[in-house]
């Protein structure tokens, strides 16, 4: 067997996983197209070094999963000025607790919180941060480099188009990169 099948065959077996593709480099490069366009609602770029880290490893994944799914809960974005200050940024649960009492912040959703006295110089971006996952290399020994990003909205639904998922909530979409 091949490690992709190998990959592919371990990837199912994952709690919360509905489904899981190798993608191409058709479709990989379509969805890096995709995530290079992409503005937020008030025109700051969304810069997803996530998928471009992806793009440098030498195999692809796209995983449909829901909520059970381990490996989805662990996004990391902050929003960034283009001199390197971190002005706001997402918060894993686990997190959340220490922040719950601060004065000094702002929740913009259950989860993200941004720093009002932190001002950095330059454009704004929301950055979106690939994960590390080293529990699939302790599965699979001969896979490298593993990591998880989550795609945009806009990629999410090319990708659901692409692998004929309905495009409901409940069912997210990850990319997982490996060499």
């Amino acid at each position: 067997m091949s490690l992709v099948t190998d990959m592919l065959d371990y990837l199912r077996t994952v709690e919360g996983v509905i489904d899981v593709y190798e993608m191409d480099d058709e479709i990989s490069n379509n969805i890096w197209d995709i995530e290079k366009s992409v503005r937020t609602t008030i025109r700051n770029e969304y810069k997803n070094v996530g998928f471009d880290i992806a793009m440098q490893r030498k195999h692809r994944m796209c995983v449909f999963y829901d909520d059970r799914y381990l490996f989805g809960k662990r996004s990391i974005v902050k929003l960034m000025s283009s001199d390197g200050t971190i002005m706001g940024t997402s918060l894993h649960p686990d997190e959340i607790p220490k922040y719950k009492d601060r004065e000094d912040i702002i929740w913009i959703s259950e989860d993200f919180i941004v720093f009002p006295d932190i001002v950095g110089k330059g454009e704004e971006a929301f950055v979106l941060y690939p994960i590390d996952i080293p529990e699939i290399s302790e599965v699979l020994p001969e896979s490298k480099n593993v990591i998880g990003t989550s795609p945009t909205m806009s990629s999410d639904l090319a990708l659901k188009n692409r692998f004929q998922k309905e495009n409901v909530s409940g069912i997210f979409t990850m990319v997982i990169a490996f060499d």
